[in-house]
């Protein structure tokens, strides 16, 4: 009888923290034991939502799926946690995976600064849990960063999906606890393993504080073996390209004076990628930073960014737009390993970016390398271009992008007791872009070469993976 009274304790408190009956959110860490619980209560189930960073900092995105028959996309926002003087949201149904969902993608607006917000959805059947969503300050602001989820690690067993969960919502919860005020967390690709398992993206929502904070996941090779991304993300200005096929799309948005691009790297389409760049710059042009986020890690700390593909191929396609655009800051992971590069034009270190210091109007970008949350590497070469790396890649890291004032802050921890790893800061006073002088537009035109020998490989590459069947 005391053993089950334990075991029953134990699922009504799993349950409890899952249902954040619009209490105020807790960043507390599951133990291994109400972990294991929740993992078994949902393990089968395919409906958990996803909150999505919007295509700004006053807009909000939220995914799920909903039985076939009795599907509604409706979201009801309030900033009333009994959900008096709520607003309903509308959104649209699209097809999902099988034939008894369908997925339903809603566009919240109108979200201020610094405010608690209550939501729910429909989920076919009744108004779900009520949720909380606090906003924080939009001009000066703190960002997550972290590499490679990646749920199942290189399988599909369920024990292995069930242990990155644990680890995914133990890094999570640390970061948030460390750092309340983080507004939204950015992935730099391969959300999961095997591309193709619902049951994948369903342990990458289960913590539930991705149900508090939104989230922007870029695509990576990994997601690219299988279409399920398609299925159960709701991404900001997604764009697909003239010559995109398939899973192929970037997508882009703004938070405070920052714009964000995020790009397909396992599509070698540059004209698409140029494209996309173009038009987000175009409708953004007096943002202060410009961030570019891509899977494929150019300038690590290892032998990624020496393999023909990444450092061939990617490098020719993506560094042209980084420099044409003004890019400060790149993101990106594939490699397993926590690193960041000193400033960079094109393949060259035109200046250090040494931890602890901050630099006054540098040239050049910084590459971040994420770590990820499982199957970390610990392979590293002695590169000129590398600043920083962790070598105990055995530890989870994140990072945090911090703006205020002229300065924007990056940081990276260890993800199981947030000790500083990495610190470098820049400061800019100087907004002026110079997207459309004389040399930019040369550059531009000289990409076309780049544009066609990307189509010529696009061609090559749909071949290879056809026959390999998916991408590695």
């Amino acid at each position: 009888m005391k053993k089950f009274l334990s075991i029953m304790l134990s699922v009504i408190l799993v349950l409890s923290v899952f249902s954040m009956n619009a209490s105020a959110y807790s960043t507390e860490k599951l133990t291994q034991e109400e972990w294991d619980t929740l993992y078994s209560s949902l393990k089968d189930d395919n409906t958990l939502p996803m909150l999505c960073q919007g295509a700004d900092e006053t807009k909000l995105g939220l995914v799920w799926h909903s039985p076939v028959d009795s599907a509604k996309a409706e979201v009801k926002l309030s900033k009333n946690s009994d959900m008096s003087d709520a607003t309903v949201f509308t959104g649209q149904i699209d097809p999902a995976e099988n034939k008894e969902q369908v997925v339903c993608r809603v566009d919240i607006t109108g979200i201020e600064e610094n405010t608690t917000y209550y939501y729910q959805w429909y989920t076919g059947e009744k108004w779900s849990e009520t949720c909380e969503y606090k906003s924080n300050s939009f001009d000066s602001y703190k960002m997550m960063v972290i590499g490679d989820i990646q749920i199942g690690g290189q399988t599909d067993e369920a024990t292995k999906q069930s242990e990155d969960g644990f680890t995914w919502q133990s890094v999570l919860s640390e970061a948030m606890t460390k750092n309340p005020d983080i507004s939204f967390l950015l992935s730099c690709g391969d959300n999961t393993s095997t591309g193709q398992g619902a049951n994948e993206w369903q342990t990458l929502l289960m913590p539930p504080l991705v149900r508090n904070i939104p989230l922007a996941l870029t695509i990576g090779n990994h997601d690219k073996k299988g279409m399920m991304y398609d299925y159960y993300t709701h991404m900001p200005n997604e764009f697909y390209g003239e010559y995109f096929t398939g899973l192929d799309r970037d997508f882009y948005f703004t938070y405070g004076d920052v714009l964000y691009l995020v790009f397909d790297a396992t599509s070698p389409s540059a004209a698409d990628h140029m494209a996309m760049a173009k038009k987000a710059v175009e409708e953004n042009p007096d943002t202060k930073w410009r961030i570019a986020v891509m899977h494929q890690a150019l300038f690590g700390p290892a032998y990624g960014s020496l393999d023909p593909e990444t450092g061939i191929l990617l490098n020719a396609v993506f560094t042209p737009i980084f420099d044409t655009y003004d890019v400060d800051l790149v993101l990106t992971g594939h490699s397993h390993l926590q690193g960041r590069s000193h400033f960079m034009v094109e393949s060259s270190v035109v200046g250090k970016a040494e931890s602890g210091k901050a630099y006054v109007e540098p040239e050049g970008i910084i590459y971040l390398n994420s770590n990820a949350v499982c199957d970390h590497d610990s392979f590293t070469l002695p590169l000129p271009h590398v600043a920083y790396e962790f070598i105990e890649n055995d530890v989870t890291t994140y990072t945090t992008l911090e703006f205020y004032g002229d300065t924007m802050k990056i940081s990276t921890f260890r993800g199981d007791n947030s000790e500083l790893l990495d610190e470098v800061s820049i400061i800019k006073k100087n907004v002026e872009h110079k997207d459309n002088s004389l040399g930019k537009l040369i550059q531009r035109l000289l990409y076309k070469v780049v544009e066609f020998l990307g189509m010529v490989y696009q061609k090559i590459d749909a071949i290879v993976v056809a026959n390999r069947g998916g991408h590695f």
